[in-house]
């Protein structure tokens, strides 16, 4: 199974994981990595490093940063090489989801990190503006 690490500023991390839960249940092989201000480059890539390891299963890991250019991610992007790891930055909810379910299909890791990014983009919606679309082409 692909081991999925939430990394974020923050408790941003562990509230995605507890809500994600509350929606489909207990996450298998899941860790959350979140950083408080002040924390050095060196402490936040060791604690991303002991969450990776902590969910590798051998099918690698996927790291779900909150900012691209920030730090969580950053520190991630550093262990690529050493292992099988990709990183995907902006994580939400319907990406999390999305990954847990992808994991029990057979998908190589950068596919199905390619695959959690197009998810997550597509389920980025102004919900409001479609609510107005619909009522502009209701008959009166």
């Amino acid at each position: 199974m692909v081991g999925l690490v939430v990394a974020s500023h923050g408790r941003l991390a562990e509230e995605l994981v507890a809500t994600a839960e509350q929606i489909v249940g207990k996450l298998p092989s899941v860790a959350t990595c979140s950083i408080e201000p002040g924390s050095p480059p060196e402490a936040i890539r060791e604690r991303v490093r002991v969450a990776v390891e902590s969910v590798e299963e051998g099918d690698g890991v996927i790291v779900l940063a909150d900012l691209f250019g920030g730090t969580p991610c950053k520190e991630s992007l550093m262990l690529c090489q050493r292992r099988s790891l990709e990183v995907l930055a902006g994580v939400n909810l319907p990406m999390l989801l999305k990954a847990n379910s992808l994991r029990s299909e057979a998908m190589a890791l950068p596919d199905m990190a390619e695959a959690l990014a197009n998810h997550a983009q597509r389920n980025i919606t102004c919900a409001s503006a479609l609510l107005r679309h619909a009522q502009e082409r209701r008959p009166a």
